[in-house]
């Protein structure tokens, strides 16, 4: 089976699905995270044949857009394919009105459940439950997965270095080389943009996804003045 991303998640806040990602992390399945928010949004080039399970928060405007909503289906999911669907929101009592633009869409989920967002305050049931659907993936097989932001440093013929911020908790920093084709959606490709790296791997098999970050992510690549407020001590003091 072709190796990817078999667990997707649609939001406007990364923040509100971290604990949906670990329980998708620890069963393994592999995961890729879509921001909603309209001027940060970056979809794929085409559907993923891979993703079986899609977490899909629904978007208002002033009132519920179902058709927007599928849109963003649509960019994930191939059409008439098999996957299973959980409205991750607040109102999950709109999902009846997501359900037929989907089917006019050629979108139908094998299976749907509506998780409400703010009755999910317990993190143990919350990863138990996420387990639970992610259990129900055909052919689930063991993806271990890195995720990585990265800023471009130079853009060369045959290839473009990266500064990447590989720490989970704190900066550690480690640049490396791309291919060029491996940054093909990444618009205006120059110095000083960021980007999302995310590495899947497999017995046998390993996949390199690089798409555009449209946040400010500077601030993951200032490096610390260790020497800063140290300019009166002896130690820059000549002897």
């Amino acid at each position: 089976m072709t190796i990817g991303p078999r667990v997707a998640f649609v939001d406007d806040m990364e923040d509100q699905i971290i604990k949906l990602d670990e329980a998708v992390r620890e069963m393994k399945a592999g995961s890729i995270f879509f921001n909603a928010t309209p001027h940060l949004a970056v979809f794929p080039d085409a559907p993923l044949d891979t993703v079986k399970l899609l977490f899909l928060d629904l978007y208002y405007q002033k009132d519920f857009v179902p058709e927007m909503s599928a849109n963003w289906v649509e960019k994930i999911i191939p059409k008439n394919t098999e996957y299973e669907l959980v409205v991750w929101s607040k109102d999950t009592d709109e999902t009846d009105k997501l359900l037929p633009i989907l089917d006019q869409f050629s979108l139908k989920p094998k299976n749907v459940e509506r998780w409400q967002k703010n009755r999910y305050t317990d993190v143990d049931k919350l990863k138990a439950k996420v387990k639970e659907v992610t259990g129900h993936i055909p052919n689930l097989e063991q993806i271990t997965q890195e995720n990585f932001f990265g800023e471009i440093l130079e853009v060369e013929k045959d290839g473009v270095l990266v500064n990447c911020n590989i720490g989970l908790e704190k900066p550690v920093f480690q640049v490396r080389k791309f291919d060029r084709e491996l940054l093909s959606r990444v618009d205006n490709l120059k110095p000083g943009r960021f980007v999302k790296i995310i590495i899947y791997t497999k017995p046998g098999a390993r996949l390199i996804d690089i798409m555009e970050d449209l946040e400010d992510r500077s601030a993951l690549f200032k490096t610390p003045d260790y020497f800063k407020g140290l300019e009166q001590s002896a130690f820059f003091k000549p002897e």
